[in-house]
């Protein structure tokens, strides 16, 4: 497969939709972190935090996929559970942290 070429099944939604992370960091304390998505798609998400975790560590994600002010009919949110399968150190100091899904519900 050519470098750069996409290889995922399902396509990605890139919204800075707001979000919070329930787990365990790399020192095993309990974390809870609100952040937004980079991305996200029906296998998975993408998202910086404050707190390094661990690849393989478990995470308990829910989004509000909506990026404006809640009023009226209330907006769609993706509660998951899923698994740490990357992490990378930013340069900003963030930890980007790729989780897939291993299950996934849109209220």
């Amino acid at each position: 497969m050519p470098r750069g070429e996409e290889r995922r099944f399902d396509p990605r939604v890139s919204q800075p939709f707001p979000a919070r992370l329930w787990g365990v960091d790399i020192d095993g304390r309990a974390i809870k972190e609100d952040t937004v998505l980079d991305n996200f798609s029906a296998g998975g998400l993408y998202m910086r935090l404050r707190h390094r975790v661990q690849a393989d560590a478990s995470v308990f994600v829910a989004a509000r996929l909506s990026t404006g002010p809640p009023v009226g009919i209330p907006a769609l949110r993706l509660i998951a559970r899923g698994v740490v399968v990357r992490t990378e150190m930013q340069t900003d100091g963030t930890c980007g942290v790729a989780v897939k899904f291993s299950r996934r519900r849109v209220l």
